[in-house]
């Protein structure tokens, strides 16, 4: 390979391009040539190439096709007729031998790599571009030909990224991507915070509506949990008192017995007694008639006894009156024992006449049963209610969506004109809705848009029509007088400040066809472009003079096997195949035909069209829709009246069971009244009067009468001692005989209650032991039924039972029943709540807490994220606005020597992604500054914007060469002119990098340097070897110059 002597050569930058060579690559069969450090001028007539070396540098240094905008594979650069091309590129190396890529392209799109003849992959090769800050992706260091509209085109943010990448460095082009990739996360975290903060609230929310509800379910849970325990306790709480019971009878027959025994014991000796008692009273008897001769003769001092006697006899009568009233008494506890009774008796009348507790019971639990059945009808009812309505809902969204379709697919114009207004023309839409006011404004015929008023019935020709026609042309309005539009570019032009297009279309012309339609059919063509499409005439007449619409053959995948064929007979003009475009030109060198092949993208304007059979569909969907909401209509007002009916069925049941919970309570009232009284009964009957004690409380006092007596005698005995010894004796024995027949009359009383004792001790020893007995078997059986309860096969109750009922403490039965019945009031007194319910709320509640921990990690997270964002803008906000400053400043200065304005700015954003740079530029002192867009500006303007913003990078930029391909295309002379001298003053200025500037043409009497290197091209069959010094531009131009002369 050739290595070109450049390290001697002053100028040169890392990366330059010091050599192209190519083989059977697009349009050459061989060329070779070398460049210059700085400003690189190519230049050739359309057609001979220019733009396929661009090509060429792109495609060797590892680009991708998309980015030239020819075709989309690469086996398409082939030239026609051969297998492979070779693109071969020389870069300067300051540090050693140059970098030689060479690049193999086969026509079936393969490709091998060489670095300095080594193979490579393309990966080594992307790597040397950007070693040596090479991007052809870049729009600011390499702008082929058809992608000159495209600089336009980018939005700010694309600008700022091109930018940095050839102005700053990757570094600075890392440190965005970093603060993009950060935002973005900050923004992706901070739309799940505010998403979980929502959700989360929401949760809470739904739990606290639930809350109470859950709450009440619970306490009902409880209410039911302490019923089904207190239900288990009872029968053991019942057995418990049976056998304290049983065991109270047990410990009192033992004292019966002893009572028995006792008395027994006791009646021998009272027995002995009265007749010892006796036997003394017959000896006290006889000494009594004894002394009755001495007792007349001391009755003077017995009238005094007498009197003590008599007054100790009254205290003998009222202790007799008390005896009486304790018998009294007695009768009247028996009459308030029988008044009890009576009233025990009515009571327990009463309670008969009320249904028996289980009647109420079982009906009450009926109704239970019947009132969940109607609440789970109801939650039913209403949850189809709420499905019928989101149905119903559902289905008129789609109906409406339906209408709306066809009504967008039957006003085809509005379509259309919809998509004019999305694709940014803005004032083209704005314009065509002035015209259809104001049409009355012109005498002749006025069309609206191309884009609006061209159908192609079959969407698959409309990439044909689309791929010719400009886009100035495509939203140009057509009029057939020129007066007319004049006076629509006036009022809308100059007035309304609007960018909008208006052509004159051509008077009536008979356009037909230059080729043979026979000859074409049998190459494979199957009509002529104006065959496809639909249009008013006066459009069609203006396509036809402009673009050859009429002369555009149409042809099959047929085509593309008579090519040969085909070049003869089309030797200039345009054809197309479904996949690519054709275009022939004829050499102004030789006869010979040079094809150019396009891929034809697919149609994004022209492809809108009327589909009756969609419209027929969604007719026929959104009738079968509403004959859908008719019949859930009828369904909901029936599932409405159910629910009605079964409303009713709820109260009636309401009603029914609050009778019977009264009829209960009212039943346990009276239960309570006959248990109180019953225990007054026993109370009194347990506590009778003990005539027996009392009588002898009497006796008792009675003797202590008689000694209060004895004692009054003692004391007048002690007075007449000396007078009355025998009155003395004889009262001693008349007491004596007193004493004794009391004593005997005592222990007869109490011989005879001791043997009535005794018999009524037996009878009830013998009662008591029966009721042993029965009680007994009452406790067994009781302990049956509460191991039964609780499934129990042993006597003793587990410490498990024992531990739940001693949750619920009872002093007895009755306290344990009122309990059960609260709890069973409680319990009806709430509604029964679906387990569901519970489960979501306990599941949210865990839902809650995870959710909760997640939001307070996420604002970790983002307190994290916006640290680091703050750190990297410091590093990076600096640099990129000063490169901004100096681009602003000879951007400037540029339009400023144009007698123009131009100012970039950088805008800045919330978002990192959306930060850009801005291109406003003044062309007329009439206009404010405008920024710089693909629809504002004309082809001219934004080809100066273009160029003069890629010279503003120029002094700052790092990249080792810039190509720019036919950016002087639509400049008027002036601004060419002096675009070129700013052009070639930065170009060449030192310590800049290189430049490739391709164009067609140059104005003459331009100022040239030696740092400027003029390539020309020349492309031709009659053209020598280049190799051959036969060939030499000198005497070319000389022989141009003398030819000039003589025709002169």
């Amino acid at each position: 390979f050739i290595q070109s002597n450049l390290r001697s050569m002053e100028g040169w930058m890392q990366g330059s391009l010091a050599r192209i060579k190519l083989a059977n690559f697009v349009t050459y069969d061989s060329v070779e040539f070398k460049t210059g450090p700085h400003l690189n001028i190519i230049i050739g007539p359309n057609g001979t190439g220019k733009s396929s070396i661009v090509c060429a540098l792109c495609l060797g240094l590892g680009g991708k096709t998309n980015l030239l905008g020819r075709a989309r594979e690469v086996g398409e650069f082939v030239k026609h007729g051969t297998d492979k091309a070779a693109i071969e590129l020389e870069l300067y190396n300051k540090d050693g031998l140059n970098y030689t890529i060479k690049r193999i392209i086969t026509r079936d799109n393969k490709s091998d790599w060489f670095i300095n003849k080594k193979a490579v992959n393309l990966k080594e090769i992307t790597g040397l571009a950007k070693k040596l800050n090479i991007d052809v992706n870049n729009l600011c260091q390499f702008l082929p030909q058809d992608m000159v509209a495209e600089f336009a085109k980018m939005t700010p943010s694309q600008l700022l990224e091109s930018t940095e990448r050839a102005v700053g460095g990757q570094s600075l082009v890392e440190l965005h991507e970093q603060l993009v990739s950060l935002k973005s996360d900050h923004k992706t975290v901070l739309t799940s915070q505010v998403s979980k903060e929502e959700y989360l609230d929401k949760l809470m929310k739904r739990n606290e509506y639930l809350k109470d509800i859950v709450s009440k379910a619970e306490e009902r849970s409880n209410h039911l949990k302490k019923i089904e325990v207190l239900q288990l306790k009872r029968p053991w709480l019942v057995y418990e008192v049976a056998r304290v019971k049983f065991q109270k009878l047990r410990e009192g027959k033992q004292a019966l017995a002893n009572r028995v025994e006792q008395l027994k014991s006791a009646s021998k000796p009272l027995r002995d007694l009265v007749d010892a008692k006796k036997q003394k009273q017959v000896e006290v008897e006889n000494t009594i008639k004894v002394m009755n001769n001495d007792l007349n003769k001391i009755n003077g001092s017995l009238k005094s006894i007498e009197n003590n006697i008599s007054t100790n006899k009254e205290r003998f009568d009222e202790l007799h009156e008390e005896y009486k009233n304790k018998v009294q008494e007695e009768e009247n506890k028996m009459k308030k024992i029988q008044q009890l009774t009576s009233e025990v008796d009515a009571y327990k009348t009463e309670m008969n006449e009320l249904p028996p507790v289980e009647d109420l019971k079982n009906r009450q639990n009926q109704i239970y049963n019947d009132s969940k059945g109607i609440s789970r009808e109801l939650a039913k009812l209403e949850s189809i209610k709420t499905e019928l309505s989101t149905d119903e809902n559902a289905r008129k969204s789609k109906q409406r969506s339906l209408l709306a379709q066809i009504q967008r697919l039957n006003d085809i114009s509005n379509k259309k004109l919809e998509s004019l207004r999305r694709s940014n023309e803005r004032d083209t839409y704005n314009a065509v809705e002035w015209l259809r006011k104001n049409k009355h404004m012109f005498q002749g015929e006025v069309l609206e848009p191309f884009q609006l008023i061209i159908n192609v019935p079959d969407t698959s020709n409309a990439k044909y029509i689309e791929s010719i026609i400009s886009r100035n042309d495509r939203k140009a309005f057509i009029f057939e007088r020129t007066d007319d539009l004049n006076i629509f570019m006036k009022e809308l032009r100059d007035k309304q400040r609007l960018s909008v297009n208006a052509v004159h279309a051509p008077a009536n012309e008979n356009f037909r066809s230059t080729f043979d339609s026979h000859q074409l059919k049998s190459l494979g063509f199957i009509g002529y472009l104006s065959d496809f499409i639909e249009c008013p005439p006066l459009a069609k007449q203006y396509l036809c003079k402009y673009y050859k619409i009429h002369n555009v053959p149409i042809g099959t995948a047929a085509v593309d096997k008579n090519l040969d064929k085909i070049n003869k007979v089309i030797t200039s003009g345009l054809y197309f195949t479904p996949t690519h475009r054709y275009q022939n030109n004829k050499s102004r060198y030789s006869s010979d035909t040079i094809s150019s092949i396009s891929q034809l993208k697919e149609a994004r304007i022209f492809n809108l069209t009327v589909d009756t059979t969609q419209i027929k569909r969604l007719e026929e969907e959104s009738n079968m829709l509403q004959l859908e909401s008719d019949e859930a209509k009828v369904k909901f007002n029936e599932v409405k009246s159910r629910e009605q009916e079964v409303r009713i069925r709820e109260q009636n049941y309401r009603d029914e069971r609050g009778k019977i919970s009264n009829q209960i309570s009212q039943r346990q009232t009276l239960e309570s009244k006959i248990h109180n009284k019953n225990d007054k009964l026993k109370e009194l009957k347990n506590s009778p009067v003990n005539l027996k004690e009392e009588k002898e409380k009497c006796m008792q006092k009675s003797n202590q009468v008689a000694e209060r007596n004895t004692e009054y005698l003692k004391k007048m005995y002690s007075a007449y001692i000396n007078l009355a010894q025998k009155e003395d004796q004889k009262n001693q024995a008349t007491f004596k005989r007193i004493g004794l027949s009391l004593e005997v009359s005592d222990a007869e009383e109490r011989l005879q209650s001791s043997s009535h004792e005794l018999n009524e001790a037996q009878e009830a020893l013998e009662n008591h032991s029966e009721q042993i007995k029965r009680q007994r078997e009452h406790a067994r059986q009781l302990l049956e039924d509460a191991k039964k309860a609780c499934g129990l096969d042993r006597d003793n109750l587990p410490n498990n039972y024992k531990t739940l009922f001693k949750r619920y403490p009872c002093s007895d039965v009755n306290d344990l029943d009122q309990q059960l019945n609260e709890a069973r009031g409680l319990a009806e007194c709430s509604n029964e709540v679906d387990p569901q319910v519970i489960e979501e709320f306990k599941n949210r509640k865990k839902e809650i807490e995870t959710y909760a921990q997640e939001v307070e990690q996420n604002q970790e997270k983002l307190s994290g994220l916006e640290s680091q964002i703050e750190k990297i803008r410091e590093k990076w906000y600096g640099p990129v606005t000063r490169i901004v400053e100096e681009i602003n400043g000879k951007f400037r200065t540029f339009f400023t020597k144009l007698n123009c304005a131009g100012e970039v700015n950088l805008s800045e954003h919330e978002d990192y992604d959306k930060w850009g740079i801005d291109i406003r530029v003044q062309f007329r002192n009439s206009d404010d500054m405008k920024r710089l867009t693909s629809s504002y500006q004309s082809g001219g303007e934004k080809s100066v914007s273009t160029i003069l913003y890629l010279l503003s990078l120029q002094g700052l930029t790092e990249c080792p060469f810039r190509v720019v391909d036919e950016i002087n295309q639509g400049m008027d002379p002036r601004n060419e002119r002096k675009v070129f001298e700013m052009m070639a003053l930065a170009a060449t200025a030192d310590g800049t990098s290189q430049y490739f500037l391709i164009t067609p043409k140059l104005l003459p009497d331009l100022e040239y340097n030696n740092k400027m290197t003029i390539l020309s091209i020349f492309n031709g069959l009659g053209l020598s070897n280049t190799e051959d010094d036969s060939f030499i531009v000198e005497k070319v131009i000389e022989q141009n110059r003398i030819r000039n002369s003589q025709i002169h």
